[in-house]
């Protein structure tokens, strides 16, 4: 493929605008246009993203020059847009949640691979240089055998957060709270060092938000490796706090605070680039702070990796089958605190 994959993207709210600013970082992309339901702020839309914006999916999934769309709606509409986008024969990058059940993720999956088509998830957290060091240390024993692992996620998200559209904070489109809107990020990480998780025992309330969802939940999990480990996610800790994420083996330990290793020791523990090293000042609170206080980096690097699978004919970093283990671990927490 010789010309730019051409994308659209599915919604035009806050976190397509991630997604459209990674398109024009990518020199083997186009944004071709944009859809959102609401035909009052279609013109609007159009001006801010630079592109046609459609009035509904149907429209935009039509176009013959569009070769893979973006989906950056509501969690709760994920599984039936990416299933019409591969009936379409478009390649598809989803946000995460991929899907709200493990039911919706498997006909996602197979919908792509029926219609030949990629699927990739928008859990850009392993795009990090950080995590990715950890990860291949994992994989090369450097840390011995995991025994623990803990993701910390005190977060805050403010009364005008969840009040901005009325899906958020619901079961049926934001699928959760915390955990699955915010924490999936980290607890995706859990799942990518430790493994898939066999048992799970928890607790969730929600302490400071008028909303359906938990704003706070604790869980302990027993990794089918037989490993231990933690999760605690809350929207209510302001004024928010970056996530850190733990694991420690029989070799050595790795402490990370936000996307920056705080510490790493133990008999193999390698040189680090003193750029993935946290500063000797407190991380910045970012996505802990503000669902806009995402760095960009990281959805560029997903969707650059996306481009390329799809050229180079490989899975994407991240395909619909890993998506879906970071979704079984959150609905594993939430059955676990059902009565």
């Amino acid at each position: 493929m010789s010309e730019p994959l051409r994308f659209g993207i599915l919604g035009a709210g806050m976190v397509a605008r991630y997604h459209a600013q990674a398109i024009a970082a990518m020199p083997g992309a186009r944004l071709v246009a944009v859809s959102r339901s609401d035909p009052s702020k279609a013109a609007a839309s159009a001006a801010e993203f630079g592109v046609p914006c459609e009035t509904s999916e149907a429209a935009l999934l039509a176009r013959r020059d569009i070769d893979a769309v973006c989906i950056c709606t509501p969690s709760g509409q994920h599984a039936r847009q990416t299933i019409a986008a591969a009936r379409a024969g478009k390649h598809v990058l989803v946000e995460k949640p991929m899907a709200l059940t493990l039911a919706d993720a498997d006909a996602m999956i197979d919908a792509c691979r029926r219609a030949g088509v990629t699927l990739a998830v928008a859990l850009q957290r392993r795009t990090e240089p950080a995590y990715r060091l950890v990860h291949q240390a994992i994989r090369d024993g450097l840390l011995g055998r995991p025994v623990l692992g803990l993701a910390l996620i005190p977060y805050f998200r403010s009364k005008a957060y969840y009040d901005s559209a009325p899906w958020r904070g619901t079961w049926a489109e934001d699928g959760g709270g915390a955990l699955m809107n915010q924490g999936i990020h980290i607890a995706d990480l859990l799942v990518w060092f430790m493994g898939d998780v066999e048992e799970v025992l928890a607790r969730s309330a929600t302490l400071d938000h008028g909303i359906e969802v938990e704003d706070d939940v604790v869980a302990t999990v027993r990794f089918k490796s037989g490993a231990l480990g933690s999760i605690a996610a809350t929207t209510a800790a302001a004024p928010g706090f970056p996530h850190r994420v733990e694991v420690y083996g029989t070799r050595g330990g790795v402490q990370h605070e936000a996307e920056a290793i705080v510490r790493w020791d133990g008999e193999s523990a390698p040189a680090i680039d003193p750029a993935l090293r946290a500063r000797a000042s407190a991380s910045a609170a970012g996505a802990g702070a503000s669902p806009t206080g995402l760095a960009p980096t990281g959805h560029a690097r997903i969707l650059a990796d996306f481009v390329t699978s799809i050229r180079d004919r490989r899975p994407p970093l991240v395909p619909g089958e890993e998506g879906r283990r970071s979704l079984a671990l959150v609905l594993a927490v939430y059955e676990a605190t059902t009565p």
